[in-house]
Formats: structure tokens, sequence, C-alpha cells
């Protein structure tokens, strides 16, 4: 059950106040790291973690095929800049040394 009164536990007790990620109940709880306000609220957050369904293998052929193929753009992209900037580098420093 969870503890929704802080009179639960011991006046010298360190204790958090959380929010149920599952429910959105306030409760406290005696670890830092608490989640959930209770083992049923855990169990359905756990099950609903397990039943979401996996990304079939060819989707995820197509999506590295494009991060790939994108991924080859903006290197080219980015070592047409270095030339620029380079270029531009060298027309500066011409007109510095006129």
């Amino acid at each position: 059950m969870p503890k929704l009164d802080r009179s639960d536990f011991k006046y010298n007790a360190k204790v958090f106040e959380k929010t149920c990620l599952w429910c959105g109940t306030l409760f406290f709880a005696s670890r830092s790291t608490a989640k959930y306000c209770c083992g049923t609220c855990r169990g359905y957050a756990n099950q609903a973690k397990h039943s979401e369904e996996a990304v079939p293998y060819d989707e995820t052929e197509k999506m590295i095929s494009a991060l790939l193929s994108e991924n080859a753009y903006l290197k080219g992209q980015l070592q047409r800049y270095i030339l620029e900037n380079e270029e531009l580098k060298k027309n500066l420093n011409r007109q510095r040394s006129e």
C-alpha cells in the first residue's frame, strides 16, 4: 500500500515526497529512487513497457539506409563548406597583404 501520509514514518526518518509515474498519486517514499506508489502501479507500468511492439526488421533497415544517405549528404556539405572557408581565408589574406 502506498504511504500517503508523512506520519506513517518514524519522526526522524528520511522521507521523499514523490509522484507516481503511473497513476499520478502523491506519496511518501523511504527511497529517493522510488517511481511508483505501489506494486500494482509498478506491475501495470512494466506490462505496458513490455507490450510495446518492436520495430519490424524491414523498417529498421530502411531507417538505417535513410540515415546513412543523409549522413553522406551532410558530409559532402561539410567538405564543401570547409573548402569554401579555406578559399575565403586565402582571399582575405591576399587583400590584407595588398
